[in-house]
């Protein structure tokens, strides 16, 4: 039993009791059992009310139908009772969990339930017109149905209760509803732009690496056909093969399962970031190992979050002069992006900050940022 069913079904108990106890102290009469009975099948439907939504709100509906008979046809005033409140609650309840609203399954499921949610809120209504508190005594407690302008602001004032119950139900589902579709669609953004970046990098190295060794055995191929150097050129001619197999199965595996592992990240491919940005004439130093062995997400960080610290800094900072050191160590690699330069405030959305974050986040690290005066420093945890 959930925490909310236990509190009501324990209130919903304490209140029955009120009802058992006076059979063991007085007359009982015909009614009196009829209540206890209905009492105790109250704290039933309330120990279902939160995992069987439907039934339980059905029961509570009918059950306040049938007290309500009771009421009328009893011989003398029972006096009100508090289980007039789960009619309202029932309505909530049925409405509330109406599944789909908006979308999500077509077709029976949500319609059944929108037919339920409304048929119930409709014999809550005509409930209504025979609720204990349409009724009133005069000095010789004979009951007796209110005058008519009376009944109708107590009836009024009964669908008004329901009314609000349902909206306030309907309102909540549809914004439950709302949050689902928003996270639905956030993580089908997340699945297309990994999917983007995946096949991106299969194109990459297809075009870098595959055409350059297909060239490669395509010049050993010639120098075998000329007759010299066959060792050599055999060799060559084996090795571009194997490596042009290997680089197939690579863009395979990134186009079909996933990333794998990318060729290493050496001097020779840092330097080449860098030297995009000294063309521009800014002033980078590096300070790097010639060899850096890593998974290609942290390749892929590691020249991306470089690319994305020196923009910032050609962006927001004036004639910034920037050192990028690297150090490798056994679980993880560090990078520092330092640039000094007089800051020049530019408009900008914070997606490239918020690009490095989740580059150094997807590789099991840290990334961090800080301002001082005219230096920035960007520091990327890395993990290998």
């Amino acid at each position: 039993m959930k925490s909310g069913e236990l509190v009501v079904t324990s209130l919903a108990a304490g209140l029955a009791l009120v009802y058992t106890v006076p059979l063991f102290t007085g007359h009982v009469a015909t009614q009196d059992w009829v209540q206890v009975l209905l009492s105790w099948c109250f704290v039933g439907a309330l120990s279902r009310w939160q995992r069987n939504p439907v039934v339980s709100s059905a029961l509570m509906v009918g059950l306040n139908v049938a007290w309500s008979v009771l009421w009328v046809a009893a011989p003398t005033n029972i006096g009100y009772t508090v289980w007039v409140v789960l009619v309202p609650l029932a309505v909530y309840t049925g409405r509330r969990h109406v599944q789909d609203i908006h979308g999500g399954k077509r077709g029976g499921g949500s319609h059944r339930g929108m037919w339920r949610a409304t048929l119930l809120t409709a014999v809550a209504a005509a409930w209504c017109f025979i609720s204990p508190f349409m009724w009133t005594w005069g000095e010789d407690f004979i009951l007796f149905y209110r005058r008519p302008a009376d009944a109708a602001l107590t009836l009024l004032f009964h669908w008004a209760v329901i009314a609000v119950a349902y909206l306030l139900a309907a309102s909540g589902a549809a914004e439950e509803e709302a949050e689902k579709h928003r996270s639905r669609m956030r993580e089908q953004r997340l699945v297309a732009a990994r999917e983007e970046e995946r096949l991106n990098t299969a194109r990459d190295i297809h075009d870098v690496l595959g055409h350059s060794l297909t060239l490669i055995k395509v010049q050993a191929n010639a120098g075998l056909a000329a007759g010299t150097e066959r060792e050599s050129l055999e060799l060559i001619r084996d090795t571009a093969g194997d490596a042009l197999a290997d680089i197939r199965l690579l863009v395979k595996g990134l186009r079909d399962e996933g990333p794998g592992l990318a060729p290493a990240v050496t001097a020779e491919s840092l330097p080449a970031v860098i030297e995009r940005f000294r063309a521009s004439g800014m002033t980078v130093t590096l300070d790097a190992p010639e060899r850096l062995s890593v998974p290609t997400v942290t390749a892929q960080a590691l020249n991306k979050i470089v690319a994305e610290a020196l923009t910032n800094a050609v962006k927001h900072q004036e004639n910034p002069v920037a050192r990028v050191a690297v150090e490798q160590g056994p679980e993880a690699i560090v990078v520092t992006i330092a640039s000094v330069g007089r800051t020049q405030p530019q408009p900008g959305a914070g997606t490239g900050i918020v690009g490095m974050r989740e580059r150094a986040r997807a590789t099991g690290g840290t990334f961090e940022i800080e301002h001082e005066d005219n230096k920035v420093t960007v520091t990327a945890v890395l993990g290998v």
